[in-house]
């Protein structure tokens, strides 16, 4: 090599016997157009001939080739596996739920694989949709009727509605009871029809069951008012006497969110009639709602009341009319809540027979007044013949060992049979078995006397008060403060009945000494009222054994 010109050579020389060197001509005067020139030599330094070049040239020409080829393929391979790892971690990480996936893009440069993959994503997750959305419609819809029967629907399209109302068909499971499941679902499909008839254009319509349905009223609600006021308006399209249909509707607006708790509060009002006869319409204005909420506001809290005393017994004096000594006590149950005030005993009384709460109350009660009594007993002088009177539901009676339970208390608190006496509710005196008499039965065999309460105000069945053969009957307040009035002639009426069975007559609610004397013109020997002394504990009575005069 020329001594003026710089000469390198690459250190990776080949362990084979060739070996490139380049060569750059540094002089000051070089050829626009010969830049630079390559040599090829030897290891030892002598220059390559001209057949060696045709060997070699070719051979390196190919290793060149392959070595882009390399890096353009490791290149390909690299941003493949990339979008593969990041496909494969988005996979990973997908929801359970396929409607939650969103789209997976597919990008300039994606692979072929790549792309096929996220389009059947795609497809999966479009076929998922399609098939959630049958399912909602089968499970969220009636396929017959088209009605409602999701009241999520309701709630998660939070509507506006200006007016709820709901339909209760009483009296189809005597129909299937009698003419089978065909005729029954005839008759729903009947009734399905005239509600859709009449209430889809206005409405959304939701089946709760096969005879229970809620009408959300969308617009129009005075037509929607008028319609579902109307009474016996499906009556005819049934043909059975004992169908009835029992309405009852909200008139104010409400959002779809809260459809469910006017429906728990229509529900609650249609209960109240579910044994009326007649087809019948309740219109739930202010002061109705105010007391369906108060009667469930009383159903939750009864046994609470119970537990921390809020529940308690005063006792009002029943007297001989005429000298108006005292002869005998009528236990009565008093509630004072702590936070609602008095409870009328009229409301908690009914809704604890409604609930089922009735036998454990009653008990309470019975065991509360045999205890009182006793102790009051043994520091009043009272007369030998001093009765007494607890009130006893039906529904106690009927239960089977009740003549046991109650006899077992009276022992507990050693007292004698013939100190007591049961009085029955007859306004409820339909609904009895077979124990209700053998209770009866073995509790007047021990010398506990029977009276029949608020006698005259179910329309008394005589069949029953011959059967029952009570040793007293009483006569409603109601009656007795209308004793000059039109009630005059039923209280005469029970007079004649008792004065002809030679049943004593007792008079309740007395407040007045024009009552009183009425009274006595008619045979009453025994009364009770405000004219005499008010209900109240037997610590507050008089230990004489006089009346108690504020």
């Amino acid at each position: 090599a020329d001594r003026n010109r710089s000469h390198w050579s690459t250190s990776k020389t080949p362990s084979y016997t060739k070996s490139v060197s380049w060569q750059h001509h540094q002089t000051s005067a070089v050829p626009n157009n010969a830049l630079f020139e390559i040599y090829f030599y030897y290891p030892g330094g002598n220059l390559l001939n001209a057949s060696d070049k045709l060997f070699y040239l070719p051979f390196a020409f190919i290793i060149i080739v392959l070595l882009v080829v390399y890096l353009m393929t490791t290149r390909v391979f690299r941003r493949q596996f990339s979008e593969m790892t990041e496909l494969v971690n988005t996979l990973a990480f997908l929801p359970d739920s396929t409607d939650q996936i969103e789209a997976l893009k597919i990008r300039e440069g994606d692979a072929k694989e790549i792309i096929s993959i996220k389009n059947s994503i795609a497809e999966m997750k479009d076929a998922e949709i399609e098939r959630s959305n049958k399912l909602l419609s089968l499970i969220s819809y009636d396929q017959e009727s088209g009605f409602i029967k999701n009241m999520a629907i309701i709630e998660s399209n939070n509507n506006q509605y200006l007016a709820v109302g709901i339909i209760k068909l009483c009296g189809l499971e005597a129909v299937e009871a009698v003419f089978g499941v065909d005729e029954r679902n005839k008759i729903v499909r009947k009734l399905c029809q005239r509600i859709a008839e009449k209430y889809a254009q206005c409405c959304d319509i939701v089946t709760f069951n096969a005879d229970l349905y809620l009408l959300l009223c969308r617009e129009n609600v005075q037509t929607f008012t008028r319609k579902i006021a109307m009474v016996n308006d499906f009556d005819s399209s049934f043909g059975y006497r004992n169908l009835r249909i029992h309405k009852s509707a909200i008139c104010e607006p409400l959002q779809g969110e809260n459809a469910w708790s006017y429906a728990e509060k229509l529900k609650l009002a249609i209960s109240s009639i579910r044994d009326h006869m007649f087809s019948e319409f309740i219109f739930c204005d202010d002061a109705k709602l105010n007391e369906i909420e108060e009667n469930i506001w009383i159903a939750r809290n009864i046994r609470h009341a119970m537990e921390i005393g809020e529940l308690f017994l005063v006792y009002q004096p029943i007297v001989d009319i005429n000298t108006r000594a005292i002869l005998g006590a009528e236990a009565l149950c008093r509630w004072v809540s702590a936070e609602r005030g008095i409870i009328s005993p009229l409301k908690f009384i009914t809704i604890a027979e409604d609930i089922g709460f009735i036998n454990e109350l009653g008990y309470q009660i019975i065991k509360t007044a045999m205890g009182e009594f006793r102790h009051f007993s043994q520091r009043a002088s009272l007369k030998d013949d001093f009765l007494l009177h607890i009130n006893i539901s039906p529904w106690q009676l009927n239960e089977p060992h009740f003549h046991e339970r109650f006899t077992t208390i009276m022992k507990e608190n050693g007292l004698k049979a013939n100190s007591l006496c049961v009085e029955i509710t007859e306004t409820v005196i339909e609904r009895i078995n077979e124990h209700f008499y053998l209770n009866i039965e073995q509790l007047r065999k021990q010398g506990v006397r029977i009276s029949i309460d608020d006698f005259g105000t179910g329309l008394s069945n005589l069949k029953r008060f011959y059967e029952i053969n009570p040793d007293s009957i009483k006569v409603d307040s109601q009656f007795t403060g209308d004793i000059f009035g039109t009630a005059g002639k039923i209280v005469r009426i029970i007079f004649d009945l008792a004065r002809y069975n030679r049943i004593p007559v007792i008079a309740e609610g007395v407040e007045s000494e024009d009552v009183a004397r009425e009274l006595i013109k008619l045979g009453c020997v025994q009364a009770q009222g405000y004219l005499y002394q008010k209900p109240m504990p037997f610590s507050a009575w008089d230990k004489s054994g006089k009346l108690v005069k504020e």
